[in-house]
């Protein structure tokens, strides 16, 4: 029964915090708040376990695992081990893990050129959202979702049109087959499993409904079509 109990509850958790109400609240957490509240649900779990409730203790410890951004092993990953997509826009090299969704950039240009997005302090960051907003709405329409959480009011201070120069498949240029694969965070040879894997993850996080700009969303869409047309040529 206890074991009826646990796979229940964490079900539910994992419905809620995957694909429910709840995805945006774990989104939105910061990473101090993920590692501490996973390192204490962890804990839990482990003193239960020891106790013999191995029914709570395999929800907390399956929270833990899930807040401190724990990765399934290769064979059992879908996506493999390659887990990071690189997006290029015209200031910035944008690169987002695949499985805890949180994101990198490196800027390419302006007055923070050759510095790591996520060391700017958050004042810094205003200042970054509106030199994007200016030169690259690509870059900025990225990275909202981030400095949502990083720098709650920064809309505020920035005039940004989300839907400003989202574009379309057709404006987009020519995507090699490299960049492709680039953008879903695979290397060239995936299977089709995992071009599809990777797609439905980015597409999760970029659609226009979740928070995202239907130019990323028509990106990604664009990116999965090219690398399962070389994975069919392969």
């Amino acid at each position: 029964m206890q074991y009826l109990i646990s796979t229940v509850v964490f079900g539910a958790i994992v419905w809620w915090f995957a694909i429910g109400p709840g995805r945006k609240t774990g989104d939105q957490l910061s990473p101090l708040t993920r590692k501490l509240v996973g390192a204490v649900a962890g804990g839990a779990g482990i003193m239960l376990a020891l106790k013999g409730r191995i029914d709570f203790a395999i929800v907390l410890i399956s929270l833990s695992a899930w807040l401190l951004g724990f990765k399934l092993p290769a064979a059992l990953d879908p996506i493999g081990r390659a887990r990071r997509s690189e997006i290029r826009t015209s200031a910035l090299m944008v690169s987002i893990d695949l499985g805890s969704g949180e994101i990198e950039a490196q800027i390419l240009a302006g007055a923070f050129a050759g510095q790591k997005y996520s060391r700017l302090a958050p004042q810094q960051l205003v200042m970054l959202a509106r030199e994007l907003a200016a030169s690259d709405p690509q870059g900025l329409s990225l990275v909202a979702q981030d400095l949502d959480r990083r720098v709650p009011g920064w809309r505020q201070h920035v005039q940004f049109d989300p839907a400003a120069g989202q574009g379309s498949p057709a404006s987009m240029g020519e995507m090699r087959d490299e960049e492709a694969y680039q953008v879903l965070g695979l290397e060239p040879g995936a299977t089709e499993e995992a071009i599809r894997a990777a797609h439905r993850a980015l597409i999760a996080r970029f659609h226009p409904d979740r928070g995202g700009s239907t130019y990323l969303a028509a990106l990604v869409n664009r990116a999965k079509d090219i690398a399962l047309a070389a994975s069919r040529r392969s």
